[in-house]
């Protein structure tokens, strides 16, 4: 875990910038950095000036309160976002999970401004009462690197990724690395409902990306992709294949062709 004098000149929210044209935001998911979209930054940065954020307390991003309330969180991450592109700037979002529930709160906050919402399975909906996942916890593997290895392998395969051999030494590598930079609860917004009044305040474009394989009792995908149809019928639908929650490490290509040719639309 990151030490408290590390933390010193730390940016609230750290960017990896890369490209050039009109500005894309990439919000990752939790336990998350920028690195979730090491296999989509270099194929939108030939169209876009891609910011991929390391969100507050995640990453190279600097530590906040770790009680803060979600409220508080999403408000934080609104006026670092306002800080770097201003208010008249036309921004292009794509958030995945935690990212995803995050990016339709600001397309709802910013409106007009968001010309572009992609949300590859996002969160934000209500808590469910059903569905278990059978993760093993970091925090008990902290110290027995052995073990570590074999938590993140496990919780890879039991949520992000679906197929084994998809979790090869450069996803255990980037869970590894965030993993040991992560310092809030992302649940605190991914869990914590609000997804759906968001996704009726915005006013931009909206596609989903949701991975084919990404189905669970704790997560069914046809049931969480109806409640954003419910607000927004007519939106883009893309299930991803061979590709589970990740979708966008588990099948980069599909997933990057989505996004190029949607941020590129005008209609």
């Amino acid at each position: 875990m990151s030490s408290a004098g590390s933390e010193i000149d730390r940016p609230v929210m750290a960017a990896h910038v890369e490209g050039d044209g009109p500005p894309v935001v990439m919000l990752h998911g939790g336990y998350g950095c920028w690195r979730h979209w090491v296999r989509n930054v270099p194929a939108l940065a030939e169209h876009f000036t891609v910011n991929a954020f390391d969100l507050p307390s995640y990453g190279e991003s600097a530590a906040i309160d770790k009680t803060m309330p979600g409220e508080d969180y999403l408000e934080i991450v609104y006026q670092q976002i306002v800080e770097r592109f201003g208010t008249e700037q036309t921004l292009r979002l794509v958030g995945f999970s935690f990212g995803g529930a995050i990016c339709t709160y600001l397309a709802g906050r910013l409106k007009d401004q968001v010309s572009h919402l992609a949300i590859i399975s996002p969160g934000g909906f209500p808590p469910r009462e059903t569905g278990i996942r059978n993760m093993m916890s970091y925090k008990a593997a902290f110290g027995d690197e052995d073990l570590m290895q074999k938590t993140i392998r496990h919780n890879l395969l039991q949520h992000m990724l679906f197929f084994p051999e998809s979790v090869d030494d450069e996803a255990i590598a980037i869970q590894r690395y965030c993993v040991d930079r992560t310092r809030f609860d992302s649940r605190k917004v991914s869990r914590g409902g609000g997804l759906r009044e968001n996704l009726e305040k915005i006013t931009c474009r909206l596609m989903v990306l949701w991975g084919e394989k990404d189905d669970f009792d704790f997560r069914p995908a046809d049931e969480m992709i109806g409640q954003i149809q419910e607000v927004v019928p007519g939106l883009r639908l893309h299930r991803i294949e061979k590709a589970g929650h990740w979708s966008a490490y588990e099948n980069a290509p599909q997933v990057n062709g989505h996004l190029i040719d949607f941020f590129k639309s005008t209609d």
